[in-house]
């Protein structure tokens, strides 16, 4: 037994009896000298904190990572905006078109070039395909007009068809054959719609209220639709097979957004009456609320997410005094995905309204007057670049790299945020 050798996980008796010793010659020295002592105790004191930060941090949802250059703002060109009560990008950012009161309807291809300008009675919405094929006009919320005009990319009508109920909502795509169109009514039908060379096609399925909003997801395959009375936001394939179903405020209506580079849901739902609150929310695919955010009505509150789904910014009014009199600030309030706050900006001197979050978190927002800046997901602001005349209003593509400014000289000034 003496010559035996340990049997692992134990030792052996006489390596036991040798560790004894040094412990007990480790214990005097610790009694005898009191640096040494508080040194061990120090010691102990880190490695606890240590182990106590890697348990928050493994138990905490994942930071975003943040940073990087200052994106740079440049005007490319501009067009009219006299007289237009309508004004979107295609899906592509490559089109813009714009609808005048009396239905005059002009579509712009990426070099600011017009491609077309017609006139269609009674309309006063339209949505262009990312391609420039088509491009959908309409007569949006108007129970007396139900038609559906699609124009060729000449202008020409290429097709009419009636739907059932006001058309509250439309979004442009592409398909396999040709360009495709989801339309929301008033009646409680969503409808994909597809025209193309020799293909005009429909169908259409059953929404659980009026739908206020629809998005097509091209990326992932999905059309995405809010609805009222009842309020709920809605997924399905595009051949109405459903996979998505949530439940909402029934005094909202909801207005979905799909985020082009993300599978996750943006959702606005605004009061049906003046003055109510309201309620941003970002959702995972499957309607997961990530992170929500309540709309004072009483603050015109705007909020804005980034086409990552990692951001999403509030623009917001706050009353202070000043010389005895009140006076509004406008601020802008960055936050994570996870709704954790990174910055808030805004002053009597500064008025800051949120235009668009880029991929990174980097923040473009109106200063007040002509300045545009941006503030970076740390806070830190600069100018971007000055307006010819102050910012009436701003349509942001669905990347969020570009950016179609209404100024009060009377054009549109379409701009591009690159890194």
């Amino acid at each position: 037994m003496g010559n035996s050798t340990p049997v692992a996980g134990f030792l052996h008796p006489l390596t036991w009896r040798g560790c004894r010793c040094y412990a007990l010659a480790a214990t005097g020295m610790l009694r005898t000298n009191p640096t040494l002592r508080c040194i061990v105790v120090l010691v102990a004191l880190l490695a606890g904190c240590l182990l106590g930060a890697a348990i928050l941090r493994a138990n905490l949802s994942r930071p975003v990572v943040t940073g990087g250059r200052m994106p740079t703002v440049r005007t490319e060109w501009s067009i009219p905006a006299s007289g237009a009560r309508w004004a979107a990008f295609a899906g592509s950012g490559d089109y813009v078109c714009t609808v005048s009161k009396d239905g005059q309807l002009a579509c712009y291809d990426s070099t600011g070039a017009r491609r077309f300008s017609t006139t269609v009675v009674g309309a006063n919405a339209a949505s262009v395909a990312p391609n420039g094929s088509f491009t959908l006009a309409y007569a949006r919320r108007n129970p007396g007009n139900t038609s559906l005009i699609f124009l060729d990319s000449t202008g020409r009508v290429a097709w009419r068809m009636n739907v059932s109920g006001a058309v509250w909502s439309a979004d442009a795509g592409l398909s396999d054959s040709g360009a495709c169109f989801a339309v929301g009514t008033g009646e409680r039908y969503v409808y994909m719609i597809t025209v193309g060379p020799g293909a005009k096609r429909y169908r259409r399925w059953r929404a659980p209220g009026v739908v206020t909003s629809v998005a097509l997801d091209s990326n992932h395959g999905r059309v995405l639709s809010g609805t009222w009375q009842a309020s709920s936001v809605c997924g399905a394939d595009l051949t109405g097979r459903e996979d998505l179903a949530v439940e909402a405020d029934p005094s909202t209506l909801q207005y979905v957004q799909a985020l082009a580079d993300s599978d996750r849901v943006f959702v606005r739902s605004i009061a049906n009456r003046a003055g109510g609150d309201g309620r941003a929310a970002l959702l995972e695919s499957d309607g997961l609320d990530l992170s929500h955010y309540t709309l004072d009505g009483s603050q015109s509150m705007r909020a804005v997410a980034s086409p990552d789904g990692l951001f999403v910014c509030l623009g917001y009014s706050k009353a202070i005094e000043h010389s005895g009199k009140s006076m509004a600030e406008r601020h802008a309030a960055l936050y994570d995905y996870a709704g954790r706050r990174l910055w808030d900006k805004g002053s009597m001197l500064l008025q800051v309204t949120p235009i668009v979050v880029t991929r990174g978190g980097f923040v473009l927002a109106g200063g007040g007057k002509n300045a545009l800046y941006m503030v970076n997901p740390a806070g830190q602001i600069k100018q971007a670049c000055k307006l010819p005349a102050p910012l009436v209003e701003a349509i942001v593509s669905r990347d969020s790299s570009l950016v179609l400014a209404r100024c009060a000289n009377g054009r549109f000034y379409r701009l591009r945020i690159a890194r």
